[in-house]
């Protein structure tokens, strides 16, 4: 994919996230529970693609070397944490290990951000060099 599609659509993506966001599922939802819960839904699984967004912003100006070794990392990465918030439990039955579906979203949206930034910063520091 090319550097303004990922862009456009990680953009568009996001931007309905900070619309469930900002006006949240009670106000956007007037029907009842069932909206509120395919837009939470909506929601969790789609959040590791705020990050993809913010990173293919900094990445869109930069060397194409850089761009696709970042991306061949994000062609994995974001598939499986998205596989992973989908195979989380949604509530948890363990008080000391509160595994669900907001936690693993949260954590594989942070761990792909700082794989993400130390994989730029080197493969960008690596071409600078050559």
């Amino acid at each position: 994919m090319s550097k303004k599609i990922i862009l456009q659509s990680s953009g568009i993506i996001t931007l309905g996230l900070l619309t469930i966001s900002i006006f949240g599922t009670y106000k956007i939802c007037n029907d009842g529970e069932n909206c509120i819960n395919i837009l939470h839904s909506f929601f969790i699984h789609f959040l590791p693609i705020i990050p993809l967004f913010l990173l293919s912003l900094i990445t869109y100006r930069m060397r194409d070397e850089v761009y696709r070794a970042w991306l061949r990392f994000a062609y994995v990465w974001i598939p499986l944490s998205m596989l992973l918030i989908l195979l989380a439990p949604e509530y948890s039955s363990d008080w000391m290990y509160p595994v669900v579906k907001g936690t693993v979203a949260f954590f594989s949206s942070l761990l792909f951000i700082i794989i993400s930034l130390a994989l730029i910063a080197w493969k960008h520091f690596a071409t600078r060099r050559s």
